[in-house]
């Protein structure tokens, strides 16, 4: 709460300071026609609360101070964005409708390109000022584990490894011999549960799914009286990817199915994007894919191309672009296989190309065919569906859409030689979940991992 508090004080004073810098702006250093004077400052400052307030409610609105946007990916970047355009097109319209005072349109725009520049500055330095803060476990939340399960345990994992976020781990409270994460401290036995609270000051409790429902029910109403914030962990993230939805008829809570979005006019729309982008791109970065086809001729022997069986949308198979990493008989020896860490049969300009995703570019072409879409789960030789079908619950679902050049899989990380259980928990998701929104936030963050290798 505090920090939304002072990232609000700190965006309004941005704001402020962009519709005043942008006025000086326009008329200091943009020409006027011939024989039109500057107007007078005054005018331009009597609506500078409105402006700001007007902001604010926009950034409130999109989550700009909610805990989930408190950084600085591409879905906060993009909100932000979209919040500066949004404030520019109201202030634009409100000006155009109000008649009392002719107010310059330009004014408008440049505060909006201004702002959005300070906003995303502000931010930038407060978020690291909150990162070095939290790394000294000032702000953070007090948290403490109940229970292990394989979910709590990459919770656990993944508190350790991010000592700047907004919990930080007192330990472990382990149910019934379960194994604990390693690095976590173990507090005590569940016993001692509410003297473990007091002794280290919890402020949130995570309960894993080992805990059984009657104890769990006692703890969540007593931490509810003792004002402690309880978040419960399914044994899986399988939840995510459930058919079944929190849903309210005439405000009584509900469960319903989800329903397959792309069918009908979301199939069209999806369809039609999926031709525009890929065409738009390919004629965009043609010369680029011709320097590395080029590169990779040139390099070592063999095509330029790989070209290897898929299976996408309703089982079908066809044959998917890339541009050739390794050398041309690299599964000679051992059959179909996942690419390793540190793979030796990686060529050097092979290595740059998968470490970028620039390899991928060719599949734009299978985007044209009508074999793959833009976004999407990604397809799997004919070998592992095979194997993934019998192993892994629901994995054919996959293929009720077209496979993706990128997907929510692989923007969250799991790509390459990753759990296919995961992978398969965040393509359903996707597919029940899909929207043009969705495919743009997707794509979005593809190219942010590729500018800032963070995927890699």
């Amino acid at each position: 709460m505090w920090f939304a508090l002072i990232l609000a004080a700190l965006d309004a004073g941005v704001i402020a300071a962009s519709y005043i810098a942008a006025y000086y702006f326009r008329f200091s250093f943009i020409p006027l026609a011939e024989g039109i004077a500057a107007p007078p400052f005054a005018p331009y400052l009597y609506p500078l609360p409105v402006v700001v307030a007007l902001w604010l409610i926009i950034m409130k609105a999109l989550g700009l101070y909610d805990r989930r946007r408190a950084h600085l990916d591409i879905d906060a970047l993009g909100a932000l964005f979209f919040a500066c355009f949004l404030g520019a097109l109201i202030l634009s319209a409100g000006g155009f409708v109000y008649r009392g005072y002719s107010y310059s349109r330009l004014v408008v725009l440049i505060t909006a390109a201004f702002a959005f520049a300070g906003l995303w500055a502000a931010r930038a330095v407060a978020l690291l000022v909150r990162r070095q803060l939290l790394r000294r476990g000032i702000g953070a939340k007090r948290t403490l584990v109940v229970g292990t399960s394989p979910a709590t345990n990459e919770l656990c994992r993944r508190l350790l490894a991010r000592p700047a976020s907004d919990y930080y781990l007192v330990g472990v409270i382990p149910y019934d011999g379960d194994d604990v994460e390693p690095g976590c401290r173990v507090v005590g036995p569940l016993e001692d549960f509410f003297e473990i609270i007091a002794r280290e000051n919890v402020q949130v409790v995570f309960f894993g799914s080992s805990i059984p429902e009657a104890v769990l029910l006692d703890l969540w109403l007593e931490c509810d009286l003792k004002g402690i914030e309880v978040r419960i962990i399914p044994s899986t993230i399988e939840l995510m990817a459930s058919k079944i939805y929190a849903d309210e008829a005439l405000g009584v809570p509900v469960f319903a199915l989800r329903h397959f979005r792309l069918t009908g006019v979301n199939r069209l729309t999806k369809t039609a994007f999926d031709y525009a982008f890929a065409a738009t791109l390919l004629l965009t970065l043609a010369p680029l894919m011709f320097l590395i086809a080029l590169l990779v001729k040139l390099t070592s022997p063999g095509p330029v191309f790989y070209r290897q069986e898929r299976v996408g949308q309703d089982g079908r198979k066809f044959m998917v672009y890339k541009f050739r990493s390794m050398r041309a008989d690299a599964e000679a020896a051992t059959g179909p296989v996942f690419a390793r860490e540190n793979d030796d049969r990686v060529t050097f300009i092979g290595r740059i190309l998968r470490r970028t995703s620039l390899d991928e570019l060719p599949q734009f072409l299978n985007v044209l065919t009508g074999d793959m879409s833009v976004v999407g789960p990604r397809p799997e030789r004919p070998f592992f569906v095979e194997k993934f079908a019998s192993d892994v619950p629901r994995y054919l679902e996959r293929h009720k859409v077209k496979s993706g050049v990128t997907g929510w899989a692989q923007v969250n990380g799991l790509r390459g030689n990753t759990s296919i259980a995961r992978r398969v928990e965040y393509d359903l998701y996707y597919i029940e979940n899909w929207s043009v929104w969705f495919d743009l936030r997707i794509i979005f963050k593809t190219a942010w991992l590729v500018v800032t290798g963070a995927g890699n």
